[in-house]
This record gives C-alpha cells, sequence and structure tokens, in this order.
C-alpha cells in the first residue's frame, strides 16, 4: 500500500516538473519571438535611415563628392621648411664672411681703437710665431713686406663690404689673391714696422671706414 502511494507521489512530482518545464520553454519561445519581430522593426527603421542619408549624399553638389586630397597647406608648409632651411644655409654661408673670430688664440689687449688719436685698429700682444688666423673667409687683396709703419701687413677682402688688416708681422703665409677660410692661419706674430713689443695690429673696416673691432669679435 505504502509502495503505491510513493509510486502515486513521484508520479504526480514528474508530471508537475514536465509541466513546468513545458510552461516555460513555451513563455521562452513567445519571448524570443517577440524580441525577435522588435530586431526586425529596428533594422527595418535602420535602412530607412541608410536610405535616407544615401538620397541626401547622391543631391549634394558634385564638388563636395570629390576625393579628399592633401591640403595646399601641407605643401606650403614643405615649401617653408625648404626656403628656411635655405635660408640656414645662407645665414652659416653669410657669417663666414663676418669677420668676428678673434685672430688671435691667446692676447693680452695693450690698446684699444682711438680714431681721434689716429689709432684705427686693436693692438693684441702676443708671442713672436703665434699664429694669426683669418677673422672671416675671404680673399688676400695685398701683402707688404716694409711698411713703415706695420711691418709686414697684410689685408683681406671679404667680399661683402668688410676687409681686415693685419700688422707687424713676423711671417706672412699666404699670396695675393689666394682664398682663406674664417680661422685659417694668414701670418705669425711678430714685431716689425713701429713698434715696441710683440703684437698684432688688427682693423676691420666696412665699405673702407674703419669700425672698432671690439665691436665685432667680442
Amino acid at each position: 500500500m505504502k509502495h503505491r502511494r510513493v509510486v502515486v507521489f513521484l508520479s504526480v512530482v514528474i508530471i508537475i516538473v514536465v509541466a513546468a518545464y513545458i510552461g516555460v520553454s513555451l513563455y521562452l519561445i513567445n519571448d524570443l519571438s517577440s524580441k525577435n519581430d522588435i530586431l526586425k522593426q529596428e533594422k527595418q527603421g535602420l535602412d530607412l535611415k541608410v536610405k535616407q542619408l544615401e538620397d541626401v549624399i547622391a543631391s549634394m553638389p558634385t564638388t563636395t563628392k570629390k576625393p579628399v586630397t592633401p591640403s595646399k597647406d601641407l605643401d606650403n608648409i614643405d615649401l617653408h621648411e625648404k626656403e628656411l632651411e635655405y635660408a640656414m644655409r645662407n645665414f652659416v654661408n653669410y657669417q663666414q664672411y663676418i669677420p668676428n673670430f678673434c685672430p688671435l688664440a691667446d692676447f693680452i689687449l695693450t690698446k684699444p681703437y682711438l680714431p681721434k688719436k689716429n689709432h684705427y685698429g686693436i693692438d693684441l700682444a702676443g708671442k713672436v710665431g703665434e699664429p694669426v688666423y683669418a677673422a672671416a673667409s675671404g680673399v688676400v687683396e695685398s701683402v707688404e713686406f716694409d711698411d713703415d709703419i706695420y711691418g709686414k701687413i697684410l689685408v683681406l677682402d671679404h667680399l661683402n663690404g668688410f676687409k681686415t688688416r693685419y700688422g707687424h708681422n713676423s711671417h706672412i703665409n699666404v699670396k695675393v689673391g689666394s682664398f682663406v677660410r674664417k680661422g685659417e692661419q694668414i701670418a705669425e706674430v711678430g714685431n716689425t714696422g713701429i713698434s715696441s713689443a710683440p703684437h698684432l695690429h688688427f682693423e676691420i673696416l666696412y665699405h673702407n671706414k674703419n669700425i672698432d673691432p671690439e665691436s665685432k669679435i667680442k
């Protein structure tokens, strides 16, 4: 008797579980079907919007549909960079011809620029034989070995209105017409001409007018 009751009870439980499973499955199927209908409607709406956008694009002027090309501003930037590079090269090259390189590596300034006392350069004391360097690139304009005042003296023309003079040398290393570069040795310190001690008399001229060399080589 008890065995039969247990069997009946289990059968009822199984029927309830199966019924519940079937009910849940049907609910899920209906829910998925409903969501699928919603997704279909949303897709239709998106398709409609895409079609509207395509119609708008098609109605736009043809000039707006041309392929996008790099902006002319990029070309202008590239051009400006090339111009700047060219200007920098020219500036560096220009600086090579400005007499702002000190002609002696080690010296004592013994006499400044005093045009009122007819001293149109500066005197740089040094040792006999010390190198004298070109203050800028240029061409050797003249060389004299027995000037009454400056003894062995040479003049460089820097081809831009500037000229430099180097006097009282003991030896001159360059010849007239030769090209020298800024910082190149052109002579040796001496005590020639009217000089009481070894030194270099150094002048800078601009368009044949003397200027204070200290304003350039400092």
